[in-house]
């Protein structure tokens, strides 16, 4: 097994690539630890760990929040005694702020930037001095082709968020090598997610938008949550030990083009 023994803690672990990850984890050995602010979604992926076999817990919490996650880290510690594996992958996309900059409210900016941007900041903060003290740990944070390789009408607070993490992983990765934490970053195309069936459904519904966008996708379809949990799995694994500092673009094709 790819994990065997290791704790693994995974942000935004109630539905998505939190879900696929979390399963896909404990399968490869890893006591999962299922952060996130919805308690049904996040006590169900529990139970599809636990019916396969694996070790999971839910702990409510909001990670743009500091008490929140330096509750979590505590309870996580508490059950597991070590964190070795940190998934960054809560974030949020809320139509609000699917528009051009002079239409969005503050409120917008600051609702995605304090769950995408410091949300990373607060847990990685909280998780660290743990991996330091243990000798060593790894962090995987998500962010999107669109803050790394494209553009995109109207999603402008969302691709700032997301290049500021891409940003964010090489600090942190050149900050924390010599404590053999190794920082990388995950940058996702559409994948099939509560977030992006929106854009998927609303595509499927124009005439002639679903088959422009399946034109800007080589290998013919959309990422499904399996897809992104495999790449987490490999930069989580000792398979990727030489590798810091990298941004992991799993999208298809989509940014080759």
């Amino acid at each position: 097994m790819k994990l065997e023994s290791k704790v693994a803690l995974i942000t935004g672990g109630t539905s998505g690539i939190g879900r696929a990850t979390a399963i896909l984890f404990s399968q490869e050995g890893a006591k999962i630890v299922v952060i996130g602010r919805r308690q049904e979604e996040g006590e169900k992926t529990v139970d599809l760990v636990r019916d396969k076999g694996g070790q999971a817990i839910y702990i409510k919490a909001d990670v743009s929040q500091p008490r929140d996650v330096k509750e979590m880290v505590r309870r996580a510690i508490k059950a597991y005694q070590r964190i070795d594996i940190l998934f960054n992958n809560a974030g949020v996309h809320p139509e609000s702020a699917r528009r051009p900059v002079a239409e969005c409210s503050e409120e917008d900016w600051d609702k995605v930037m304090d769950i995408n941007v410091k949300g990373i900041f607060l847990v990685s903060k909280a998780v660290i001095p743990g991996m330091i003290k243990q000798g060593g740990g790894v962090i995987i944070n998500t962010s999107s082709v669109l803050g790394g390789y494209v553009s995109a009408k109207n999603r402008a607070i969302y691709a700032a968020s997301k290049g500021a993490v891409g940003a964010l992983s090489r600090s942190m990765a050149l900050d924390y090598a010599s404590f053999n934490i190794r920082v990388n970053c995950i940058l996702p195309g559409l994948v099939e997610t509560e977030m992006g069936e929106k854009l998927i459904r609303s595509a499927q519904q124009a005439p002639g938008q679903w088959e422009h966008l399946m034109s800007q996708y080589p290998i013919g379809r959309v990422g499904r949550a399996k897809d992104i949990a495999h790449a987490v799995l490999f930069l989580a694994s000792d398979e990727s030990n030489w590798i810091t500092g990298t941004l992991v673009t799993v999208d298809g094709g989509y940014t080759a083009q």
